[in-house]
């Protein structure tokens, strides 16, 4: 006999990178009924800007785009409710509220927060005037732009290395801009340091983005010495960090960092929600499978 439907949205998981699309996979395997809000309409997260993910126990390349697809057309298959939607408040009382931007209300007994990060503004004069005009997030959307021209790179963790990496390939000569040594990982820096054409800048940081039509260039602060300089280039792609996508949750479960903590059973964070979140994908994904089988296991339990 089928298991009647009292309740639609049993397991709600709010975002569709690749920590969410793992965790509704799993818990509509477990015999879940799962809902994923995804609020872009784009699955994947950051990573679905990556051309390849590193770090997969699985042969073959593959690019964040690549995954996404798979896992989304996995969840349907599966039975997972997909709603583009942007969930704009959860109410964590006695029942579990997430109200949706039209103001529609869901009541699952079980939440999924995998709703990611976005990526830091430099927060400078001239990085909203030249944004799509010089200013790019996505070396393998827009690295083609710049080929044969000098682009900067601002940051120096993994996400700052893979970009300069891509734009290697194309472009002229990458300038990275680091405020303090790469915290890339090894394998990361190991294949920068093989390419000719990549220039570092050390501590220092972006004060402005120049330009009149288009980018020209960008001015800099020595944070040691305090000197002032100019770089010549043609497009600055920044990467100095995320923030996470919590706003929408109750401020007790926001740390002052902005990160996710919950000490609420029902409510589970996986993925750059969390403040000790490595940033790996095959974390994101090994996250989303242990967040189903703890909502799994607490809804089977009657917790």
């Amino acid at each position: 006999m089928a298991r009647p439907l009292k309740n639609l949205c049993e397991v709600a998981v709010i975002g569709g990178g690749l920590a969410g699309l793992s965790a509704a996979r799993h818990a509509a395997r477990l015999g879940r009924l799962v809902t994923l809000f995804e609020s872009s309409g784009i699955y994947g997260g950051q990573l679905a800007t990556v051309d390849h993910v590193d770090g997969l126990p699985v042969p073959g390349a593959f690019s964040g785009q690549d995954l996404a697809i798979d896992l989304l057309e996995q969840c349907r298959k599966v039975g997972v409710q997909v709603i583009e939607a942007q969930i704009d408040k959860l109410d964590a009382g006695e029942r579990l509220v997430l109200t949706d931007w039209e103001g529609q209300a869901h009541t699952p007994e079980a939440v999924i927060v995998a709703s990611g990060a976005t990526l830091r503004k430099l927060g400078v004069p001239g990085e909203e005037q030249f944004t799509g005009r010089g200013v790019s997030r996505c070396a393998s959307c827009d690295g083609g732009f710049y080929r044969d021209m000098d682009v900067v790179v601002v940051g120096g963790g993994d996400a700052a290395v893979h970009e300069a990496l891509v734009l290697a390939r194309m472009s002229r000569i990458v300038i990275m801009v680091c405020r303090s040594p790469l915290k890339a990982s090894r394998e990361y820096i190991n294949r920068l340091d093989a390419r000719e054409n990549v220039r570092f800048v050390w501590d220092s940081e972006v004060v402005e983005v120049l330009g009149e039509m288009k980018v020209s260039g960008v001015r800099l602060h020595n944070v040691v010495s305090g000197a002032e300089s100019e770089i010549a280039a043609s497009g600055v792609f920044p990467f100095i960090g995320v923030e996470p996508n919590t706003m929408f949750l109750p401020a007790a479960m926001r740390e002052a960092s902005g990160h996710m903590v919950s000490r609420d059973p029902r409510i589970i964070a996986v993925g750059a929600v969390r403040a000790d979140y490595g940033g790996m994908a095959v974390q994101a994904m090994a996250e989303g499978v242990d967040a189903a089988q703890a909502a799994h296991m607490m809804l089977r339990n009657g917790a």
